[in-house]
C-alpha cells in the first residue's frame, strides 16, 4: 500500500492538469506511480476521479484503486464505471484485492459486479467473499504456483513457465498430490540447480509452514 506522499508541487501540478485537456492530463498521468495518483484521489471529486481513471491503461487503472485507502471507497469508484471498464479492472487485480474493494457494496452491487466477469473470476471472488474478513481465507490470494510432487525437474518447470503467463507475481512453489493435497514447498533455486533428471519428490521442503483458511 502508500507509504509515501505527494508534495504539494506534484499536488498542484496534477490538479493544474484535471483543469487541463484529456491529452495533457493523460501526459501528467504517466509521470506518476499508480500509488501517487492513488493518493491524489483522496482529495478531488468522484467525477474527476472517473475521468482519470479512463485515461488510464487497465493495468495502472487496477493498481490505482488497488492502493486507494478503504476511507477513500474505491469500491464506489468502481460502481461509477461503464460496465466494460469495470469489468476490465476486477479482472486486472489480484483476486484479494478484488475481494477486499466487492466486500465493501451491497450484496446486490456485488451482484451486478460479479456477474460481468468470466466464470472463472467471479467463482474465485465469491469463494473468498464467503469467508470471514479477518481470518486467513479472507485475506488470502488463491493465484498461486503449484506443482505434482511426481513430476521431474523438467516438467516442473515448463509448467512453472506455464501458471506464470497468469500469475504476474510469485515467490513460493507450492506441491501438491495427484489429490491437490498440499505437500510442502519447493525453492526455485533448488529446482535450477538440481540435475535434469531429478524429481520434485526429492526437492520438496514437507515443513513449510501454512495457517487454515479459518484461522484468525
Amino acid at each position: 500500500m502508500q507509504s509515501f506522499e505527494l508534495d504539494k508541487t506534484d499536488v498542484s501540478k496534477l490538479k493544474q492538469a484535471i483543469s487541463g485537456d484529456n491529452e495533457l492530463l493523460k501526459a501528467t498521468l504517466e509521470e506518476y506511480h499508480a500509488s501517487e495518483i492513488a493518493i491524489l484521489f483522496e482529495s478531488i471529486s468522484s467525477e474527476d476521479q472517473q475521468r482519470m481513471i479512463n485515461l488510464l491503461d487497465v493495468e495502472t487503472a487496477s493498481e490505482v484503486i488497488a492502493e486507494m485507502h478503504e476511507e477513500a471507497h474505491p469500491e464506489e469508484l468502481l460502481l461509477q464505471l461503464h460496465p466494460d471498464k469495470r469489468t476490465e479492472i476486477v479482472e486486472e487485480l489480484d483476486y484479494d484485492d478484488a475481494t477486499d474493494i466487492i466486500s465493501q457494496l451491497e450484496e446486490h452491487e456485488q451482484k451486478e459486479v460479479l456477474e460481468d466477469l468470466s466464470e472463472d473470476d467471479a467463482s474465485s471472488i465469491r469463494n473468498l467473499l464467503s469467508y470471514d474478513e479477518e481470518t486467513a481465507g479472507g485475506l488470502m490470494n488463491t493465484e498461486v504456483i503449484r506443482i505434482n510432487i511426481n513430476m521431474t525437474k523438467k516438467d516442473a518447470i515448463d509448467e512453472i513457465i506455464r501458471q506464470s503467463e497468469e500469475i504476474e507475481e510469485f515467490y513460493t512453489v507450492n506441491v501438491v498430490d495427484d489429490n491437490n493435497i498440499f505437500k510442502g514447498i519447493v525453492s526455485l533455486k533448488e529446482m535450477i540447480k538440481a540435475k535434469g533428471n531429478a524429481k520434485i519428490v526429492d526437492m520438496v521442503n514437507p515443513d513449510a509452514v501454512y495457517v487454515k483458511t479459518d484461522t484468525d
